[in-house]
């Protein structure tokens, strides 16, 4: 029987990289640590892991506390078979496999056996609960992982008792709830620094207010980058996105321009975004106004793209009437809007745009037979 390789220490990864970790953070890698050990010592003996009632860990803060960081660190020098998948693509794949498979047989549970055979490590990030649906599904799904004892790592931004928290529906949520807080570690990243606004942006990204020079403006920062674009009539150009036609301003082969309007209005959803990422690698958004976003579902699909575009390391470009950080940081609005200011503010840094982090392959296999 071959040797297993031993697991290398995720403390160890951190001092290599030079990257100081803060007190929370510490306590987190220490946790994933110890999973880690558990995987390769059940590998060895299979009691052992029985024994153990924690199998996973649930990474939650706000954002920019370093929860992606500690997930990826752990995905990337796992020792053992391991998947990691972006929320939204998760359920993606999820529904269009299920679609495929015409209800004859249990794709989910099967999908779960499969994966649950394939990895020792199943890593899902930016994990959370606003639909009954979906509640369902990853209860299920998170449930034959857990039997099997396949450690699993969420990351979210809600704690567990706040997933689904629309107050009519949260009930749904609570075997779901249950499940995670009996057998993941629930770990709280709670300092009070996002670590996303230490580094200085090098060129802003984002311009305002709406007027011919905002245009001239984006128009000059694609050309910076190799996009020789010139703008339609909004009305005269459109691209298919999932069988439907989008008016947009400017287009070539890895770019694409839209209007607010255009893009966040009308019944878009996060799969529009997903195909629009894996078609363009630069988008621009123009002309975002007050109004747009005081629509809570305009608003929503609008933290949608962002989180698609930040995911997939895309370049993103942005009008707006008033600064963006401005208008998504008004207190009124979703709490999820600071996520999406976070996240904005870091693709604007000089590390957003030159340092890739390393990514396994995002699709989930089809379950065979």
């Amino acid at each position: 029987m071959p040797l297993l390789p031993m697991p290398h220490s995720l403390l160890a990864w951190f001092d290599d990289r030079k990257i100081q970790l803060d007190v929370g953070q510490h306590r987190a890698a220490e946790a994933l640590e110890q999973l880690q050990q558990q995987a390769v010592h059940g590998k060895r003996n299979l009691s052992f892991i029985r024994r153990q009632r924690l199998v996973g860990a649930y990474l939650w803060g706000e954002p920019g506390r370093g929860k992606t960081l500690l997930m990826d660190a752990l995905f990337q020098q796992f020792p053992l078979a391991a998947k990691r998948i972006h929320y939204h693509v998760f359920l993606r794949d999820l529904h269009l496999g299920m679609a495929k498979s015409g209800g004859k047989n249990d794709y989910l549970v099967t999908l779960a056996h499969q994966v649950a055979s394939q990895c020792r490590l199943f890593c899902l990030d930016e994990f959370h609960l606003h639909d009954i649906a979906d509640v369902i599904l990853l209860e299920r799904f998170l449930a034959v992982l857990i039997k099997q004892r396949v450690v699993v790592v969420l990351t979210s931004n809600y704690p567990p008792q706040e997933l689904l928290p629309d107050p009519d529906l949260h009930h749904r949520a609570l075997g779901a709830i249950a499940m995670i807080e009996k057998h993941l570690r629930v770990l709280h990243l709670d300092h009070d620094q996002d670590y996303r606004y230490r580094e200085a942006a090098l060129v802003p990204n984002y311009i305002n207010p709406l007027d011919k020079a905002a245009d001239d403006w984006l128009l000059n920062r694609l050309a910076e980058w190799g996009h020789a674009l010139r703008l339609n009539d909004a009305e005269s150009a459109t691209v298919p996105l999932r069988g439907r036609g989008l008016p947009v301003r400017a287009l070539d082969e890895t770019c694409v321009w839209f209007d607010m309007a255009a893009i966040c209005e009308g019944p878009r959803s996060h799969l529009d975004y997903l195909e629009l990422a894996e078609r363009w690698s630069t988008v621009v958004i123009s002309g975002i106004q007050t109004r747009h976003l005081w629509r809570a579902d305009t608003l929503r699909r609008f933290i949608w793209l962002v989180d698609v575009l930040y995911e997939h390391k895309h370049k993103l470009l942005l009008s707006s009437e008033r600064p963006i950080q401005e208008m998504l940081a008004d207190p009124a609005l979703a709490a999820d809007t600071l996520r999406s200011l976070s996240r904005l503010m870091e693709m604007q840094s000089p590390s957003f745009q030159s340092g890739i982090r390393q990514r396994a392959a995002a699709g989930l296999l089809e379950p065979q037979g």
